[in-house]
């Protein structure tokens, strides 16, 4: 009998790469699913803007209240609620729906705090980064109980996990150490560019248009998708602008696209401060079939960002040919290697060097990076580490014979 697998949803569309990192998942594991497994989608709203139109998929929507949550926070972690829950307590509403559509595993697409309200059914999780273990000084990772929040997820669910998937070996070697996981059970699956990078076709004269018509951007500009948040470090690219203009006589602009955070508002205060705002443009959350026509144009794509230390951008300049200026952060080299121009992202001087060594194509620099990146692209087997998930579940299923039987 084919395994039940439910791959579990709470990210909305506008939360940038989270949500384009699931639906590359999801496209990913179906497409290699040799009928080997049912995959079910559970939803914990229908207005994630989750489009599976042309897939078969069964969807199934979750409601939790703060108190249904709870409850099911209760029935694992607390204390005395844990002990009798076998003979008097709330029913956990999660495991509930799960048992009714006979799901056999669930997978998290990233790390959610429903993680922690299952009881007797197995889970994978996708851990992208930890950030907030690496800069406690962000506000939106270490504030108002956002750190509680997130090592709490992190440390009780890791641990029962029977697969933690991650995105370098780096971010592994974290995981195992900051949260004493198994080594053999945290498996490295690289990002890939988004849906819309990978299927993009030149000839797509009509969302050319579309693009066109939409946004009348310069000719010479800097690309940064990020959503406007601390450790994006937008400061450093608008530093960056303004030392171009007065250190090396180049005008250039930068064009940002991403969701508001509530940083935005201080990120045009600064530009303006600077009196940069002619060279910025600063766009909001930009649809999949906009987007390759802004790598496309951009002399470069520049992340000065605090965070990750992986990110999927740097993948989509790759794949449209674009150079990639990325920090200097965490051992980054050992992903990146010479595919990318290092800046430091605590210097906005470090990052102005590098852009005018790109425009200017010094020492063959900008074809060198254009090069290195497609070949770093290519040599990921992206069906040999997707595999890795069918693998997770067939162990379980071998495991698993030694105590179940075949009616």
């Amino acid at each position: 009998m084919k395994e039940r697998i439910a791959i579990f949803l709470d990210t909305e569309k506008n939360s940038g790469g989270a949500y384009q990192e699931l639906v590359y998942m999801i496209e990913k594991i179906n497409s290699l699913n040799k009928d080997e497994i049912d995959i079910v989608i559970i939803c914990t709203s229908p207005n994630l803007q989750l489009d599976f139109s042309k897939k078969s998929f069964e969807i199934h929507y979750l409601s939790m209240n703060i108190f249904e949550r709870f409850i099911g926070f209760l029935r694992n972690y607390g204390s005395f609620s844990r002990r009798i829950k076998k003979y008097f307590f709330f029913q956990n509403k999660f495991e509930k729906l799960l048992k009714r559509i006979k799901i056999d595993l669930v997978y998290f697409t990233g790390p959610s705090q429903y993680s922690l309200y299952l009881e007797d059914t197995d889970f994978i999780i996708t851990v992208p980064d930890i950030s907030h273990r690496d800069n406690i000084e962000f506000p939106e990772w270490a504030k108002s109980s956002e750190f509680q929040r997130r090592d709490e997820i992190l440390t009780r669910s890791t641990i029962k996990a029977i697969g933690v998937i991650t995105n370098a070996e780096i971010i592994k070697d974290k995981i195992e150490s900051l949260y004493s996981v198994s080594r053999d059970r945290i498996y490295v699956i690289n990002h890939q560019p988004s849906v819309a990078i990978s299927k993009f076709n030149n000839l797509d004269t009509k969302s050319l248009q579309s693009f066109k018509k939409l946004y009348n951007l310069p000719k010479k500009y800097i690309f940064y998708p990020a959503m406007y948040l601390p450790h994006k470090n937008h400061k450093c690219v608008i530093d960056t602008i303004k030392t171009l203009k007065l250190n090396h006589n180049i005008n250039l602009f930068a064009v940002f696209c991403g969701s508001d955070k509530g940083y935005l508002k201080k990120i045009k205060k600064y530009a303006s401060e600077q009196k940069q705002n002619e060279n910025l443009i600063f766009l909001d959350f930009v649809e999949n079939e906009h987007l390759p026509y802004l790598y496309l144009n951009a002399i470069a794509l520049a992340m000065p960002t605090l965070s990750g230390p992986t990110n999927i951008p740097p993948w989509e300049a790759f794949k449209m040919e674009t150079p990639v200026l990325y920090s200097d952060i965490y051992n980054i080299k050992e992903v990146y290697g010479d595919a990318v121009y290092y800046i430091d992202p605590l210097d906005p001087k470090s990052m102005a060097i590098g852009i005018k060594n790109i425009m200017e194509n010094k020492n063959n620099i900008r074809n060198e990076l254009i090069n290195n990146g497609k070949k770093l692209l290519n040599s990921i087997d992206v069906d040999k580490e997707f595999n890795q998930f069918f693998e997770i579940i067939k162990k379980r299923k071998k495991i698993k014979k030694t105590w179940e039987f075949d009616n």
